[in-house]
Order: structure tokens, then sequence, then C-alpha cells
């Protein structure tokens, strides 16, 4: 095997049994999926952010003309 296929268990220790590689596993999913989300809600807000300016004066026009 290269370096490259077991890159995501160097962490591991020798002798490692089926749990502990499940349980490292889960933990690098959560890990990322965790990022993944922060990086979409980063990206969400600086959509609305930019969107809330740029609706503003619609916004006011529209407000103006309802009572």
């Amino acid at each position: 095997m290269s370096d490259e296929e077991t890159s995501h268990l160097s962490n591991l220790s020798d002798g490692a049994g089926c749990t502990e590689i499940w349980e490292h596993l889960s933990e690098q999913r959560a890990a990322a999926e965790a990022e993944s989300e922060d990086d979409a809600d980063d990206d969400d807000e600086t959509v609305d952010a930019a969107e809330s300016t740029e609706d503003a004066p619609e916004k006011e026009a529209a407000s103006a003309l309802c009572p």
C-alpha cells in the first residue's frame, strides 16, 4: 500500500483494532462535516449581507407606499 492510501490512518497507533479505527474515521468525518457546514454558513451570511444592502432602497420605497 502507498502512503497516500493509508495517510488517513497515520494518527492511529500500531495494533489499533476495528473499534479504534472506526472511531478515528468517524471523528474525521464529523470534523469535515462541521467544517463544510461552517464554510456554507459563512457563504450564506456573505450573500445575505450583500442582498440586504442591495435591496435596501427597494424596501424603503415599498414601505413609503404602504401605510
